[in-house]
């Protein structure tokens, strides 16, 4: 009987540590995502960090590159590029739309391609 009930339980803990693992796997990625300033940084950055996938963002002025720690199973990378170019700024993957280029200060209109 004890040994029913240690089984039970060791299936129990490996089940959740299962489960647990996969909510909290991060992986990270880096794309290039234009910008000029450090108020391009901040818009970038707090966009992405607005989403409870995304684990951190940092998004360099001089490199013009982002990265970015976050869930793959609650988020894609096209997501991810697509919450970029929602908050004005285009990536190698999409751009974004005229409108939300036109709202950006005049500071952070970058040339666009």
């Amino acid at each position: 009987m004890k040994t029913l009930i240690f089984s039970m339980i060791l299936m129990c803990v490996s089940i959740f540590q299962h489960t647990f693992a996969a909510t909290t796997h991060y992986e990270t990625t880096t794309f290039k995502v234009s910008g000029n300033c450090e108020m391009c940084k901040s818009r970038i950055e707090t966009a992405l960090k607005k989403n409870t996938a995304v684990q951190s963002a940092t998004w360099d002025v001089k490199t013009k590159m982002v990265t970015i720690s976050y869930n793959p199973h609650a988020i894609s990378v096209d997501q991810l590029h697509k919450i970029i170019a929602d908050a004005g700024h285009d990536t190698d993957k999409i751009k974004a739309t005229d409108s939300a280029y036109k709202a950006l200060p005049g500071c952070c209109k970058y040339k666009r391609g």
